[in-house]
């Protein structure tokens, strides 16, 4: 199912299970999303600036195309997310590329995390 409502712009969503959800296009500009699961979430094209990331999990989400700041690197999980073509400031792709769990095969895009990330080997 698809989200109807396309903007979470500063919605308070601590804890919230979004796993597996459709939110395709959908902007979270400086939502708070502590401990927000992601896990196998469709999130192509999603804004996340300025969100509050901090514990949220990103296990296996498709984050093509998504926007976001350096709260990303406060994620607990990044492990098969897939962020082709994301917009996400080289200083944090750096701190992502050097995390533990920057590795993993996305389930459905069978693109790795590093790999998508474009980090250096």
């Amino acid at each position: 199912m698809r989200a109807r409502a396309r903007r979470f712009r500063q919605v308070v969503a601590l804890g919230t299970n979004f796993r597996g959800a459709d939110l395709r296009g959908c902007s979270f500009f400086k939502a708070d999303l502590t401990g927000a699961d992601f896990t196998g979430a469709l999130m192509s094209g999603v804004s996340l600036e300025g969100a509050n990331l901090d514990r949220a999990v990103f296990k296996d989400a498709q984050l093509d195309g998504a926007f976001f700041t350096d709260s990303i690197t406060a994620a607990a999980d990044i492990s098969g997310a897939d962020f082709s073509e994301a917009l996400i400031p080289p200083r944090t792709v750096a701190l992502l590329c050097a995390r533990a769990d920057a590795d993993g095969k996305n389930r459905a895009t069978s693109v790795t995390t590093r790999e998508s990330l474009a980090c250096a080997e």
